[in-house]
């Protein structure tokens, strides 16, 4: 598998975690927010070494989890949820090292400064960024997004890119700018709103289901 999909598809667990995180969702077993965060950073560690990754490449880009999880969840969670998090970060949890937001923003901009970075360093970056890490740039967007676009810069260009219009939508476009013949456009809005909708209904179909296996267990 190409790595940068490689990548991406090992982190859909997190941002999943992420988004729930941030919805103000409760993981739907009976581990805490913590004990699943640490369960998806051995996963993640795990999946690397299976494809090949080398120790390097596997600290740097578990460390750049860590980071994102820890930020995240340090920003949303309340409560013992959260006081279980802050007494043991996740970045000290596997890596013994506090202050993360600082340490892989200076990662991330001394990565930049190579002539040949580690290309699979610089996606897990970029992807962690993408996902709602800031660090030290919480405050400054511009900051985040620069670093963005020169992680971006180290990477495979795609045949196709996604721009954004005036109205919001989306349209397909080759490298050359020009729109493909069959392109579609799309509102994002819409697409975020149909996908939490998704989500939702099949939330309760399953807890639907539960409940029914449940009674006729008890019934038994």
């Amino acid at each position: 598998m190409n790595n940068q999909f490689l990548i991406r598809s090992s982190l859909r667990d997190t941002a999943i975690a992420v988004a729930a995180l941030s919805a103000g969702a409760t993981p739907e077993t009976t581990a805490t927010w913590h004990e699943h965060g640490k369960a998806l950073v051995t996963q993640f560690k795990n999946h690397l070494h299976e494809n090949g990754f080398s120790s390097e490449e596997i600290d740097a880009l578990s460390y750049a989890q860590c980071a994102l999880l820890d930020e995240i969840a340090l920003k949303h969670l309340q409560g013992q949820d959260r006081d279980a998090w802050e007494m043991e970060p996740l970045q000290v949890h596997f890596f013994q090292s506090y202050h993360a937001g600082d340490v892989l923003c200076d990662r991330i901009e001394e990565l930049c400064t190579h002539k040949s970075p580690n290309t699979k360093i610089a996606e897990g970056y970029l992807s962690i960024l993408n996902l709602g890490f800031r660090g030290r740039y919480i405050l400054d967007e511009q900051e985040a997004q620069k670093w963005r676009n020169e992680l971006s810069r180290f990477l495979p260009k795609p045949a196709y890119t996604a721009t954004e219009t005036s109205d919001g939508h989306f349209f397909h476009s080759d490298q050359k700018g020009t729109l493909l013949p069959k392109s579609f456009s799309f509102n994002p809005g819409w697409v975020f709103a149909c996908l939490l909708a998704v989500t939702i209904v099949t939330y309760f179909i399953y807890d639907f289901y539960l409940s029914g296996l449940a009674q006729q267990i008890t019934t038994k």
